[in-house]
């Protein structure tokens, strides 16, 4: 809800735009802020790799039954008035020991990309040092699979669009979904399928 000339409007919608036309402005600020340091830092935000191989001693499981690559917290307070971090996961799309279902959206995909808005009233520390998600707010904002010939080009196509966000170039809201397809497809945007937030980690459920 938010008032503006003495009336109270409900808000349907998450999109900037929206805020914007009511003439809403003004970035909210993480209640809690990180502890850790932060891996890029840039003119409009900042962000964190989360310590996977720590959650991975929490829940005691190997890296191997992991299929995430890298959990990226982004920092992008400029990109929406409602919520200040983003989550940005990447994955392999290899056959997994435990034979998991993979659904396969681009013939030949190797990767698959996660961008999810964060709960602004959480405290991400926990996330940070784990990487065992617990506020990443539904629907995904954008995802799809890609084809790299190698987890370390893949982690550094996602580096480079991390990098993006926190100069202000690139726009983690889904008013600008438009540059995330040009970026990595529109493969997984047709139908949006819902995949709930696992348990575990960003990569730990592959269905």
């Amino acid at each position: 809800m938010t008032e503006k000339k003495g009336l109270t409007v409900g808000i349907i919608g998450t999109g900037a735009n929206v805020f914007r036309a009511l003439g809403v402005s003004g970035e909210v600020l993480p209640s809690y802020p990180l502890a850790a340091k932060p891996e890029v830092v840039g003119s409009h935000g900042k962000a964190y790799l989360c310590d996977r191989a720590a959650g991975y001693k929490q829940l005691g499981v190997k890296p191997e039954q992991d299929a995430c690559l890298d959990h990226w917290i982004v920092e992008a307070p400029w990109a929406h008035p409602a919520w200040h971090s983003y989550s940005l996961v990447l994955i392999h799309l290899r056959p997994m020991a435990d034979r998991r279902k993979t659904l396969i959206y681009l013939d030949g995909a190797t990767h698959e990309l996660w961008l999810y808005a964060l709960d602004p009233e959480k405290d991400r520390n926990p996330m940070q040092k784990t990487g065992i998600v617990d506020c990443w707010l539904n629907p995904k904002n954008f995802s799809a699979q890609f084809i790299e010939i190698s987890d370390d080009l893949a982690r550094k196509r996602v580096r480079e669009a991390v990098m993006s966000i926190c100069a202000g170039r690139l726009n983690p809201d889904t008013d600008a979904r438009q540059q995330w397809i040009e970026l990595f497809g529109n493969n997984m945007m047709k139908d949006r399928p819902l995949r709930r937030p696992p348990q575990e980690f960003g990569g730990v459920p592959n269905t």
